[in-house]
């Protein structure tokens, strides 16, 4: 059934999947890899306190959930749109819906980068592999969504 639905989007609504994908598989990345441990010297030994996730730092925490669930709004709309026995009236054209949902899941994505960039030092590294699937996988589906909007010549 996967493979009927899939052969039902055009090449750049295939690209708004990928993208979408890519923001869930790094919200779960940045999830594992964004976390490190907090210790301090004390005394003759090093006390562990825990763990901080930095991924979620502040702010940054939000703009990550609202991508991934902008992200997920994505796949749902094209998912619905190709899914068999639906008659949805939609309130616009789905190319707008998808590159509405594809910019806004970009700028959330990238908004959550700054935060962590300009935040506390000590983030481990491999964190920032997870913003570069996030950002990426917006792009990937602004990019995607953008060129559908141009197929459907919707003015």
């Amino acid at each position: 059934m996967l493979n009927e639905l899939w052969a039902k989007l055009s090449a750049s609504e295939r690209f708004v999947a990928y993208g979408a994908v890519a923001v869930v598989v790094g919200w779960i990345a940045g999830l594992i890899l964004g976390n490190s441990q907090v210790c301090v010297n004390y005394g003759a030994g090093q006390v562990c306190a825990g763990s901080v996730n930095y991924f979620t730092y502040s702010n940054a925490g939000l703009f990550a959930m609202l991508a991934l669930v902008l992200g997920i709004v994505t796949a749902v709309v094209l998912y619905l749109k190709v899914a068999p026995n639906m008659n949805i009236t939609w309130p616009m054209p789905v190319a707008q819906i998808l590159l509405g949902a594809a910019v806004a899941t970009l700028v959330c994505a990238a908004l959550m980068v700054l935060i962590q960039v300009t935040g506390p030092s000590g983030a481990p590294v491999l964190m920032y592999i997870a913003d570069v699937l996030m950002v990426g996988g917006g792009a990937l589906m602004g990019w995607g969504a953008y060129q559908a909007f141009l197929a459907a010549k919707v003015v």
